[in-house]
Formats: structure tokens, sequence, C-alpha cells
């Protein structure tokens, strides 16, 4: 019996060294990582909207000895250029942050992207059980390449009440109303932006024959730049717009302004952020160091923190630990049910989004 008890300490010793000996493991990595990284350079891309470039102001504060080279630019533009460079052996870039689409539909299927398992460190953002749904965690079955940090319930179709008189908006089926002709702004739907992700929620609902009749019938107003769809409803230029700016709209909110402009009650989708390791990053460290420290319970509680600053919805986190701010406890998707939603940037909304982007094109080729 003795020899038992004996045996059983011997193997909870064993145990606990063993433990000890994987903190230590993580712990000197984090530590050599971040002395490594001192001196280097993370060059980064961010969503053009109000806040991110705050954040990372924050992540260089934390770490003074790493430069930041910030680009702050609309994923559909960032996408493209960098996998021309990449295609052309220029490999500049060593993180993405931004809403997911692009990266998901465009940089990930052109093998632009580490795998960002390879960069996590830290066990709190290594362990999945941190994350609020883990199967959600990616956005593609391709692998663990575009990490979603952030699942939020927006909506991004306006209406400006003062622009039709008597005519407010309410209802999908509203936008067929004939006083609506050449009155709607639609973010280009010919590729995915805030505007296409709207039509597939739709088109979710209420089929291909509306979508059909939205845009032959219309004569909707396609405007690609998101400032300048904002600007049309905010100066009643155009009674609806479809995909326009929430971070600009809460600004003039936030000025005492633009009172006549309502976000509509329908239209809308989750929309994720994500950030992705871009392929053969030139700073592998200072990636390291950032993915680690964004994705850790302080990274996304800064994210939290400071997002709500500058925006009227969207300050939520995917991890667990981390709560939503008071303020934007309506952009909290249902965590149980994320598949009763459209969501932009995955695989799982691929189809719908792909079938509006062809619709469109189709539509407007015949009228040529």
């Amino acid at each position: 019996m003795k020899g038992l008890i004996k045996l059983c300490l011997a193997f909870a010793v064993l145990g606990l060294s063993q433990i000890g000996a994987q903190a230590q493991d993580w712990q000197k990595e984090w530590s050599d990582v971040q002395a490594r990284a001192k001196g280097q350079t993370l060059a980064i891309s961010v969503h053009g909207i109000e806040g991110h470039a705050a954040i990372v102001g924050l992540f260089q504060k934390k770490f003074p000895d790493i430069k930041v080279e910030l680009l702050e630019a609309n994923p559909s533009q960032f996408a493209p250029r960098v996998l021309t460079e990449q295609k052309g052996g220029i490999y500049a870039w060593d993180v993405m942050w931004a809403a997911t689409s692009n990266m998901n539909n465009t940089i990930l299927p052109a093998d632009g992207f580490s795998k960002i398992t390879d960069y996590l460190i830290l066990p709190e953002v290594k362990d999945e059980a941190n994350w609020r749904v883990p199967s959600y965690l990616y956005t593609s079955a391709k692998g663990p390449y575009v990490l979603v940090h952030s699942y939020m319930s927006e909506g991004t179709v306006y209406a400006n009440n003062a622009a039709i008189k008597g005519l407010k908006i309410e209802s999908i089926d509203q936008l067929l109303d004939p006083r609506l002709k050449g009155r709607i702004a639609v973010r280009d739907p010919s590729r995915s932006n805030n505007g296409t992700f709207v039509l597939g929620s739709i088109l979710r609902e209420k089929g291909n024959a509306f979508l059909d009749s939205l845009f032959s019938k219309q004569d909707v107003v396609v405007i690609d730049n998101p400032r300048q769809l904002t600007d049309a409803i905010m100066r009643g230029d155009s009674a609806v717009a479809v995909g326009a700016a929430p971070d600009t709209i809460a600004q003039c909110y936030l000025a005492g302004g633009c009172k006549d402009i309502q976000r509509v009650p329908f239209g809308g989708y989750l929309f994720s952020r994500g950030v992705g390791v871009m392929k053969k990053p030139p700073h592998p460290d200072a990636a390291k160091v950032w993915i680690n420290w964004f994705l850790s319970k302080e990274g996304q509680e800064t994210f939290v923190r400071e997002w709500v600053k500058y925006n009227d919805s969207g300050a939520v986190s995917f991890r667990k630990d981390v709560a939503a701010d008071p303020k934007h406890k309506a952009s909290e998707p249902d965590y149980n049910n994320l598949d009763k939603y459209f969501i932009a940037g995955a695989d799982s909304g691929e189809t719908l989004l792909s079938s509006v982007i062809k619709m469109y094109t189709d539509i407007k080729a015949k009228a040529k």
C-alpha cells in the first residue's frame, strides 16, 4: 500500500514538473520574441474606420521599442494591392486587421496569409475554450488563417426622413416604393462591401425576385466610396443609403447633427472583424507581439474600451472574458444561434454574396 502511495506521489510530482516546464516554455518564448522584436517595424494595414489607428497607437505605447508602419485603407483596396505585391515577390506587410470579407474571399484563396496559429504564444490566446464559440473562431474551413475577434450584429442601411416628405422607411418592402426611384444609393454591389452584405441579408429574407426588382426598376445610384455614399444621405441627395459608413454617421450624431438620419430596422447581418498574418511577413517577431497582445484579454478590453469612443456600435469581443460595452450591448449577436445569421466575411455567407454580385453584374451588362 505504501509503495502504491509513493508511486502516485511520484506521478503527481512528475505531472506538476511537466506543467511547470510548459509554463516556463511559453514564458521564455514570449520573452524571447519581445526581445527580438525590439527595433523591428510592425507593418500593419487596418481598416480605414475610426478607432483602428487609436488602438494601434496604444499598442505602440505599450511596446515602444517596436516601430509601427500603419496603413489605413479599405480592405477592398488593400487586398488587390497586397496580392499584386506578393505576386511580384514583394512581401512588405506583417499583419492585416479589418473586416474579414476581403480577407476571406480575396486574400485567403490566393494564399496570401500565413497560418495564424504559428504565431500564437500566450496560452490564454491559444486556448480556444476562451472564445465564445470555437467553431466560429476562423472564417474558413480552409484553415486557421483569419481569426475573428469580434462578431457584431450590424445594419448599414440609413434613411433621411426629410428627403421625401411623408415617407418613413420601416420595412424592406418599402424599398420598392416608386417614390424612391433614383433616390436609393447603394455601395458598389459588384464586390464585397457593407452594401453587398446588406443585399445578401435581403436576398436571404426576400429572395431573388425582390432583389431583381430593386436593381432593375428602382434606378439605384451606385457610389463606391463609402464616405461619398454617406455624404449623399446626410445631405439628402439620397433618401436611402445601403452600405453607409456607421462611424461617420456616429460622429455626426455625437456632434449634434444628423437628426433626420435613422438606421432602418432591416437588412441586418453579422459583421466580423479579424486579424491575419500576411504570407512571409518581413518582421515575424513584431507580428507575434501584436497578434498575442491584441487577442489577449488586455488587448480585447482595450479594443472594446477604445472602439466605443469612435463608433455607435461594435464594441464587443468574441472572448468569453471580455464584456461588451454597455452602450453597445445591442451589437451582440445570439452566440448560441450564430447559424441563423448572414455572416459577412465567412465561408457561410459566400454563396449569398456571390449571388448578389452575379445578379447585379448581369443586370448591369444587359442595361448597356
